[in-house]
């Protein structure tokens, strides 16, 4: 059986970063899943933190559709995120309801409401809800990898959130379980939905571009692409030298361990670990584990394997995102370039395609751009 992953989609992001949404993109996607005997969504394929649940549906609904009608028959599996973990509710639920403990992999058909709704939207191909992720060989396990959070040293919002929470409900144990993990990440995906519900799309739009701006000053990754102004770099320059402060400060309160740097290669290496501290707590780290959440695609050629504690190796499914703050003005693709698709066949490692190498910079820009005026 040939396997197809994807992960991040984000549809329906307010930004307008996510391209798949783009008719021209899928098509790209849509040509290549030609040969594939299923299809893995591997997490946020809908972003469902910045709009309400309807419009971000149905921004999303042209994606499923058009994947649908080019599937015909073949199955689809969806394995919720933390940006669409919504669509894990009905079998968490269920679960509680029947006294069942949340393993590695639950298997369900779609639940009224949204899953659905992208049921009927893909027509002839069936779907398929599972969670926290799937087992497609002996050797293959597959999760979008939000449980890394817990152990990641980066202060993103969510990781800062996680250690709130922490001091509350303790982080999971060395040999843990997903229910370990949902314990003190679930209050969080269930707070971000809520929001999305009641706030305007246009508070989304803006507090998704201070974001990328703030990581972009902290990094220092604006400055190489654009030539800033004295009091924008004086301002800068504050920032950066008041932030270690901060993250002190964090962790004497926090009891955490976050750390300052929060350059391209920090993000990268933090990401590795977490994923791998998360694939050897959950006791999959002898297998090939593929995820999708940091974003990055890999191990590109020249790095060789991504080994995991326990003899497996870790693999990155990327995502179809476009962000200035990770692509800047050059030539493409950089590990974080969107349109990467990880393959799986009956036997040998998983190995991933790039298949917007050929579209700019410039090209991706103005399809963003115009994607965040509609």
């Amino acid at each position: 059986m040939r396997t197809a992953i994807l992960s991040d989609l984000h549809l329906g992001l307010a930004s307008g970063g996510d391209v798949a949404r783009e008719p021209a993109v899928r098509e790209v996607l849509l040509e290549e899943l030609a040969g594939a005997d299923r299809v893995i969504l591997l997490g946020d394929a809908v972003e469902l933190r910045e709009l309400a649940l309807g419009p971000a549906l149905e921004r999303a609904r042209p994606f499923f559709e058009d994947l649908g009608r080019a599937l015909g028959e073949r199955p689809v599996v969806l394995v919720p995120g933390n940006h669409d973990h919504r669509f894990a509710e009905p079998l968490l639920e269920r679960l509680s309801l029947q006294g069942e403990p949340l393993g590695l992999e639950h298997a369900h058909g779609p639940a009224e409401g949204a899953t659905a709704a992208i049921d009927e939207w893909l027509g002839p191909a069936s779907l398929t809800v599972s969670y926290p992720g799937i087992w497609l060989r002996d050797d293959v396990y597959a999760t979008h990898g939000h449980y890394m959070d817990p152990h990641l040293r980066l202060p993103r919002f969510e990781c800062l959130a996680v250690a709130t929470l922490a001091r509350f409900a303790a982080l999971p144990p060395e040999r843990a379980t997903p229910a370990d993990y949902e314990r003190v990440l679930r209050p969080l995906y269930g707070f971000g939905f809520g929001l999305a519900q009641v706030r305007p799309a246009g508070v989304a739009r803006t507090q998704a571009r201070s974001a990328e701006a703030a990581w972009e000053f902290l990094a220092g990754e604006a400055d190489e692409h654009r030539a800033p102004s004295r009091g924008r770099r004086a301002a800068m320059t504050g920032a950066r030298t008041a932030f270690p402060a901060a993250i002190w400060t964090l962790n004497r309160l926090l009891r955490s361990e976050f750390e300052a740097d929060v350059s391209g290669r920090a993000i990268f290496q933090a990401g590795l670990d977490g994923a791998a501290e998360m694939a050897r707590r959950l006791g999959v780290d002898g297998a090939h584990v593929i995820t999708g959440h940091s974003h990055r695609a890999g191990p590109l050629p020249e790095e060789g394997e991504w080994p995991l504690p326990g003899g497996g190796s870790l693999h990155n499914t990327g995502s179809w995102v476009f962000a200035s703050a990770f692509h800047h003005p050059g030539h493409p693709p950089n590990p974080y370039w969107p349109g990467t698709l990880t393959w799986l066949e009956d036997e040998g490692p998983p190995r991933r395609v790039q298949l917007l190498r050929e579209h700019s910079h410039s090209d991706l820009t103005d399809l963003v751009e115009r994607a965040a005026e509609v």
